[in-house]
């Protein structure tokens, strides 16, 4: 790694640091207000309604990165959610939340989380080139893992003494921290990223142009497919967590520390992976052996919970599958992305990894419902999920070879 690369991935890192510390200081009030709400009851729907706001969003958000440069709407998507987070902080009331409430503030945080985190990666993956993003999306996606690390352990030790309205001032402040931070990397890329990144230049094209990509390019198809068949995996093993909290823990306290607990853990193993694999298996096997790597591990782990059908499997199962999914997948499926046009990555992916990972949601929500309905145990759900993940080792074999992909695997 050069001089110039490690200043890149410092800032780099310092940025998701502060978009997942924004996110984790107030994931666990989520966590348990969907569990209060109802847990598995009640998450299909609300989830429905995360993707129906994703999807109205679609034409604003392609509108607005069809006419500003990436230095400008960047900046734009930030600063819409901080101030977002300091008007829920005024409103948000003192004793426990109504039903809507709680349902409109779970729809608000499963919109900013995605949003947040894609305009991100979107980001890395139109500075750095399909070479630099194997060497150095493992460690700056170390900076995001301190952020969640950090974002529970604040939570926790501050909600006793700020409350949840000052949990969403503080996440304000970490989102406003990252546009000097943008500006600082775009001045790095003109110098030392790609070369044709234009950052002063809108991208253009139509408003839908992501999801009319979607359709049109095999490989966009082919990554919509594999974020659906994981999200399926997992949005069932979070939605039967939340009912084993929901059972466990009456109050909304002890289910706040229960998902902080989770999440903290989820991280720790998170950072173990990153700091010690990912750049490994992305340098040894490639994008897309490392996605097979993963897929397998998880058959695997899911095979155990079919077996062991208790609530301590399922609670490893989820720690587990968040470890490997935002430890080694993300930077592996995000590498691959650095091959393909600028519009598709802020468009396409962005609508990927919006619309299409919260449809996932909907879908394994609803799907986990009837399942449950048609009396299907723990095990059994769990040995639907192997398959799931076999057919997703199957479909990542060869992933990097898909046409509307440029260039071929550095």
């Amino acid at each position: 790694m050069s001089a110039t690369e490690l200043r890149a991935s410092i800032f780099s890192g310092a940025f998701f640091f502060l978009v997942l510390f924004a996110y984790y200081v107030i994931r666990p009030v989520r966590e348990q207000l969907g569990a209060a709400a109802g847990g598995s009851a009640v998450l299909p729907w609300i989830w429905g309604m995360v993707f129906l706001v994703m999807l109205a969003a679609t034409p604003l958000y392609g509108a607005l990165v069809a006419k500003l440069s990436p230095r400008r709407f960047i900046p734009i998507v930030y600063a819409f959610f901080a101030v977002g987070m300091w008007v829920w902080a005024g409103f948000i009331p003192v004793e426990a939340p109504g039903r809507v409430f709680a349902t409109a503030f779970y729809v608000w945080v499963g919109v900013f989380n995605l949003y947040v985190v894609t305009v991100f990666w979107s980001f890395m993956t139109d500075i750095f080139t399909s070479e630099q993003s194997k060497r150095l999306f493992g460690p700056i996606a170390i900076g995001g893992t301190i952020g969640a690390l950090s974002g529970p352990a604040f939570a926790h030790v501050m909600v006793g003494r700020v409350g949840v309205p000052g949990l969403l001032v503080a996440s304000g402040i970490l989102l406003a921290c990252c546009i000097p931070v943008v500006a600082l990397l775009v001045q790095w890329s003109k110098a030392h990223g790609k070369r044709e990144a234009g950052h002063d230049n809108p991208i253009g094209g139509g408003l839908l142009a992501g999801a009319r990509a979607l359709f049109r390019n095999p490989f966009l198809t082919r990554m919509a497919l594999l974020l659906v068949l994981t999200d399926m995996i997992a949005t069932v093993l979070y939605s039967l967590t939340s009912d084993v909290a929901r059972s466990l823990y009456p109050d909304a306290e002890a289910r706040t520390q229960f998902f902080a607990w989770i999440d903290l853990r989820a991280n720790l193993a998170q950072l173990i992976i990153q700091a010690l694999l990912a750049r490994f298996l992305l340098m040894r096997l490639g994008s897309h052996g490392t996605l097979v790597f993963v897929a397998l591990v998880n058959a695997f782990i899911l095979a155990i919970l079919a077996w062991h059908a208790t609530a301590f499997w399922l609670v490893f199962a989820i720690i587990a599958s968040r470890a490997l999914g935002y430890g080694v997948v993300q930077p592996a499926r995000d590498s691959l992305y650095t091959r393909v046009d600028r519009e598709e990555r802020y468009k396409a992916k962005s609508f990927i990894d919006t619309v299409v990972w919260r449809g996932g949601d909907t879908l394994a929500s609803f799907s986990l419902r009837g399942v449950q309905l048609l009396g299907a145990s723990l095990g059994q759900i769990a040995a639907i999920g192997v398959g799931f993940a076999l057919l997703s080792a199957w479909l990542s074999r060869n992933v990097h070879k898909q046409k509307g992909l440029n260039g071929n695997e550095s």
